[in-house]
């Protein structure tokens, strides 16, 4: 193991990416920050030993700053196994593909709130995270809403300043400690962002609440008949397991909220990720639309789940993207025993950190065109000895993304709706994006794609 001395006088100031660059490489580093033991991993190997482990399944301490221990990311593994085993059908292939019409409609209203501004560089990360807004709200709550406008807009600045308040705090160690931390002007930013983003969700839920008590009064019973048809969204399984008094109100509040966060932004930016990339690389683009004139008979066609089974190129190109952008460039576990690991043991209640960002930028595992955009590396010929966790956007073991489906069919639709009636220009080269790797992965670069009015067919 590699000792880092004095680190944490060394971490303040600094974003996650540059934190973690004080680490060695090698096998595992470790770093004690006061009284916390943190370790730091960065091989497909101890991915999987810590990822598969029983003893590795609780979040790391940073995850607390969330505000939502009992949502589903974020939750005690006591917590999060009961929840995730009961959500799981609400996002599973039988209602992701219930949901495809309602992806096809969003989308297409957002391109045509693009097509307003023809000719124009955009700021398209605001259209994407809208426009995944829209699709969440009326998905996993059953509103049908309009959020592709100020209230989208509103509730897209809340999540990224609270997310930054979370990242001020994770960078200067003496904050940890919550006493000190609410003397400080960032908890009162933090608190007042967090006010306006509950305030959105309960009055979501007690909306929903209204909804179904009228519908009773009309005999109707909304949340029984989704469960005896198998096909309860979100909201509605969450809400009959309060009925039923396993969850309590908290856990369904803090269940929404972070549906919200971890759905949303996750989904914008790997498709901002995605659009940046074409656009650098027109070739690409023009392999992509290629393959989106094979598959579709119109520009506004509507896409089915055949549509996206044939979708290969796209998919080699999103995955590429993932590994340049990858959505949760850190993943943090606790450990809740002595974990042994290459020879050695990793001491109950330490803290390890995946570096995600700095496994996907290894030519070890990626040869010596890692840092450029080459979509078929992907390809099953070229892919067949990678590690089995060495490619992991949606993470991985127990503990992985519940909504990959959802999110890669969401992102297939928004991507062959945007390219069938845009061409995607940039002044960017691959070197002059701008990350912030935080506890989610974002891409600062604004105003940075430019949009042009596609000839189809």
């Amino acid at each position: 193991y590699q000792t880092v001395i004095g680190y944490a006088l060394k971490i303040i100031g600094k974003n996650n990416e540059q934190i973690f660059e004080s680490f060695k490489t090698s096998e595992l580093s470790y770093a004690w920050c006061g009284p916390v033991l943190c370790f730091h991993v960065d091989r497909p190997e101890d991915f999987q030993a810590i990822l598969t482990s029983n003893i590795c399944l609780k979040k790391a301490f940073p995850y607390d700053f969330a505000n939502s221990p009992n949502g589903l990311t974020l939750s005690h593994p006591r917590i999060w196994k009961n929840h995730r085993r009961a959500l799981n059908p609400t996002l599973g292939q039988k209602m992701v593909n219930s949901f495809l019409p309602i992806f096809n409609e969003k989308v297409e209203k957002m391109c045509n709130l693009m097509e307003r501004k023809l000719n124009n560089d955009i700021d398209i990360y605001r259209f994407l995270f809208n426009a995944s807004l829209d699709s969440v709200v009326c998905t996993a709550f059953g509103f049908n809403w309009s959020m592709q406008n100020s209230r989208g807009d509103e509730i897209h600045n809340i999540i990224t300043l609270a997310l930054r308040c979370i990242q001020n705090r994770i960078q200067k160690c003496w904050l940890w400690w919550t006493p000190i931390y609410k003397f400080t002007q960032n908890y009162t930013w933090e608190t007042e962002l967090f006010r306006k983003f509950y305030q959105f969700t309960r009055a979501t839920l007690e909306l929903k609440r209204i909804d179904l008590s009228e519908k009773l009064d009309h005999e109707e019973n909304e949340l029984a008949a989704a469960k005896n048809g198998n096909r309860q969204n979100f909201l509605q399984k969450s809400l009959q397991l309060e009925l039923e008094q396993k969850w309590t109100e908290e856990e369904v509040c803090q269940e929404l909220d972070t549906l919200l966060v971890a759905s949303i932004d996750t989904t914008a930016t790997a498709l901002y990720g995605t659009i940046i990339m074409l656009a650098i690389h027109q070739e690409y683009q023009e392999r992509v639309v290629d393959e989106m004139r094979e598959i579709f008979e119109s520009i506004n066609e509507p896409v089915t789940n055949d549509h996206l089974k044939r979708m290969t190129f796209l998919e080699l190109v999103i995955k590429e993207a993932l590994r340049h952008f990858p959505i949760v460039p850190f993943l943090g576990r606790e450990t809740m025993d002595d974990f042994p690991i290459n020879g050695g043991v990793i001491p109950k209640g330490s803290q390890i950190f995946l570096n995600v960002l700095r496994m996907n930028k290894n030519p070890k595992y990626y040869g010596e065109n890692v840092n450029e955009f080459y979509p078929e590396r992907f390809l099953p010929e070229n892919s067949a000895n990678f590690h089995p966790y060495l490619s992991i956007p949606f993470s991985a073991g127990p503990r992985n993304c519940i909504g990959e489906r959802y999110g890669w069919a969401s992102m297939k639709i928004a991507l062959s709706h945007i390219l069938r009636r845009f061409k995607l220009t940039t002044k960017l080269r691959i070197q002059d994006v701008i990350i912030e790797p935080s506890l989610l992965l974002r891409i600062c670069n604004e105003d940075a794609i430019h949009i042009e009015q596609r000839e189809w067919k």
